[in-house]
Order: C-alpha cells, then structure tokens, then sequence
C-alpha cells in the first residue's frame, strides 16, 4: 500500500550540533510535487511509529502516513533521514529536512517550535519492567510514591519525550536517554528498573524480551502525536491537514496505520484539535476526552 524509501543517513544519529552546520534539501516550494520537488523527512528509531526494517528501509505507521499524503497525493519526492529523537525539532528549525514523521506528541513548549498537524494518533504510557513487576509500579503516581518513601527506583525516559515531562511534574528522579533502543537496553542490561515509554512502542520493541515484561497501558493525561513541519511553511502544512482530515473521512487513515498495530483505539476523537493540544489546557483536555 505505501512506498518504502531508504534511509539517507543509516550511519547513526546526527547531533543537534551537527544539524546547524549542515545544509537543508528542500525545494522551499509549496506549489506541490508536479515538478519533482522533493521534502525531507525526519525519523527516530521507535517501532511502530518510524524505524528501519531489517533491510535498512524506512517504515512505520508515521512513515506510511508521510509517503502517502506527501508522496502519493501531493506528488513530492519523499526522502527520509534517521536521527535521535532530541535532534527532531532543532534540525527542523536548522531547515535541515521539511517535515518529522516520528509520531511526537503535541505540547505547549514544542508548539512553541514548531508547528503541528491535527493529531494523528493517540498515546497510553506503559513501563518495562523486570518480569513479575516485583516494584509493583503500575503509573508515575506509584512510581513518585515509591520514591517519596526512600525506594531505589531508576528510572528512564527519552530525553525529549513526554514521558520526561509528566516525571518532572510529579517530581520523579529519572535518567534521560537520546533513543528508545537505549532505554530498553538500560532496563535490559540493569542500569535501570523501569523504561517509560508510549504503550504500543514498547510492545513492539520489548513485549517479548525474556525476563521482562510491559505493564498494562495506562492514560496519564491526553496525549496525542502528529507530524511537525516549521513554522515557515504554512502552506505545506495546510496541504498535509486537509488530506489528512479526508484520508480520516474516508477511514482510509485507519486502513493505513492499522498495519503497524493500530487500532480505532488509537484514533484521535473528530473534535480533538493540536491547538486545543497546544494550549496546554491539561485538566480540561482530560475531563473533555480521558474516560471518568
């Protein structure tokens, strides 16, 4: 159904350093694809959202996503980079690739950034944890009253991620990594006793690691992801939403990520807006949407 484009950059990540210092690859115009125009699009390494397969292609419910509306209905050539996840938004702002298909959750501070898409996907949290959850943590509430009480529990996010920010709210200690890779190999390998991490990535990458086991998905708060483009490119984005809003119409959208393990409960709710999302209205988001 969707086109598989090769990774330009398989060599590792690229630092956010680095990012300034390199040249952007679009075309800067918004006319569309019908010249062969061509847009740049960042990944991050995290199944089932944006990953490599094992022949080293790009794939990925956000990837489909991104070959489909750009590639296919608005004719560009889609080219696809791999680099960390905390180098997403400041290679977006460099102008080093048009668009992140990584499935990033929409915030007040990243809308600050960037600009988002109307949502695409929605998130639950879950922990990797040593088998038999023998910390009993079954959200960040048991983790930070567990800490409270003086328990030794290491904990890990991604660095940029979501996941960061709910454990700074609840003043939960952590360690930040640059990929999920890195945080199921701290978890793995007993640099650390939990991962925290969207549910559906942590299954795909580590439901079956021996030993180990993902917690029941839990709702901390609503959470959704989109793709993110500059804020300078209105018009790109406004191409991308009204398709994205017709492939949804049609149901043509779950058609799409359902290949990846998506389910119509991952489906963002019709009226849920990434401004409503980038308001950052947490407690009314959640008494609008979070089922009591």
């Amino acid at each position: 159904m969707t086109r598989r484009k090769s990774i330009a950059l398989q060599a590792g990540a690229i630092g956010s350093a680095a990012l300034i210092a390199l040249a952007g690859c679009s075309s800067g115009d918004d006319s569309g694809g019908d010249g062969g125009e061509s847009v740049t699009v960042a990944i991050a390494g995290e199944e089932p959202y944006s990953y490599l397969d094992d022949s080293g292609e790009a794939t990925g419910a956000s990837v489909a996503l991104a070959e489909k509306i750009l590639g296919e209905d608005l004719g560009y050539s889609v080219d696809t980079e791999l680099t960390d996840w905390d180098s997403l938004i400041p290679g977006l702002e460099a102008g080093q690739w048009d668009a992140v298909s990584a499935g990033m959750s929409v915030t007040p501070e990243r809308c600050a950034q960037a600009a988002f898409s109307e949502p695409e996907i929605m998130y639950t949290t879950a922990f990797l944890v040593e088998e038999g959850n023998p910390l009993g943590v079954e959200n960040f509430e048991d983790i930070a009253e567990k800490q409270e009480a003086g328990e030794d529990i290491r904990v890990v996010t991604l660095t940029s991620g979501v996941e960061a920010g709910y454990t700074e709210d609840l003043g939960i200690e952590k360690t930040g990594v640059g990929t999920a890779e890195d945080g199921v190999d701290f978890v793995t390998g007993g640099r650390a006793d939990v991962f925290a991490l969207t549910a559906i990535s942590l299954k795909a990458m580590a439901g079956d690691i021996d030993g180990y086991e993902v917690t029941d998905p839990f709702a901390h708060e609503v959470s959704a992801g989109a793709t993110v483009f500059p804020k300078d490119n209105p018009e790109l984005l406004d191409k991308y939403n009204e398709r994205l809003a017709e492939l949804k119409e049609s149901g043509e959208f779950l058609d799409i990520i359902s290949e990846f393990g998506f389910t119509e409960e991952e489906v963002p709710p019709a009226d849920l807006t990434s401004a409503e999302l980038c308001e950052g209205n947490i407690d009314e988001l959640n008494e609008k949407y979070l089922d009591s």
